[in-house]
């Protein structure tokens, strides 16, 4: 049965996310690109994967310390959300302002262990990265394609392992979150849903249902 609801977004917008996510982050390597695709079409596998089989207690004692962490330095992005990579299949949602939106932490924490449900294909995943391979190529001239080849032999792409940020880029972006599925955080919250995010090109028209 197929638990997702089909993204209709189309190559244009497809190119829009991706280069505004280029443009905006300058400081992003192609490790970081990847880790933006990759979480965008199978979610955050490894916060998943830890509470595999057990209470999401714990889980939720380390959002709420990172919320407290992130209250005492006075520190709190300004989004709610944003977009993750191409697939339109989940979100990432910056946990301080989600609570300060008076969201429930708990609910946070179990979307998140709902939200393996909704993982994407690989091969889906191989086509949206070819795709980010040539954006990035023409936008960012000092990547070359032997980088990225490089960087695909090193990582053993066939496997689609997960990767971490680099160091750089998670300096400059040093806000708590999580991925969750983006159907079932619009589903719950949809106040928040932004059409204009994923649908630039018209005010009406959301791709998420």
């Amino acid at each position: 049965m197929q638990t997702e609801r089909e993204s209709i977004i189309t190559q244009k917008e497809k190119l829009f996310l991706l280069t505004k996510f280029v443009e905006d982050h300058p400081e992003a390597e192609i490790q970081d690109f990847y880790k933006w695709l990759y979480y965008g079409e199978f979610g955050m596998e490894e916060s998943s994967l830890i509470m595999t089989g057990r209470q999401s207690f714990p889980e939720l004692h380390v959002v709420l310390s990172e919320i407290k962490k992130e209250e005492s330095e006075n520190r709190e992005s300004e989004l709610i959300w944003e977009p993750m990579g191409l697939a339109a299949r989940f979100v990432k949602v910056y946990v301080t302002k989600y609570y300060h939106m008076d969201c429930p932490v708990k609910r946070l924490v179990n979307l998140l262990e709902r939200s393996p449900a909704f993982r994407g294909a690989r091969m889906s995943f191989k086509l949206d990265w070819n795709l980010l391979k040539e954006t990035v190529l023409e936008l960012r001239p000092e990547l070359s394609r032997r980088d990225f080849i490089n960087f695909e032999e090193r990582i053993n792409f066939h496997q689609l392992p997960a990767l971490p940020y680099t160091e750089g880029y998670a300096e400059k972006n040093p806000f708590a979150y999580r991925v969750v599925s983006q159907k079932l955080f619009f589903d719950y919250f949809p106040e928040f849903e932004d059409n204009s995010v994923f649908h630039p090109f018209s005010g009406n028209e959301s791709i998420i249902g």
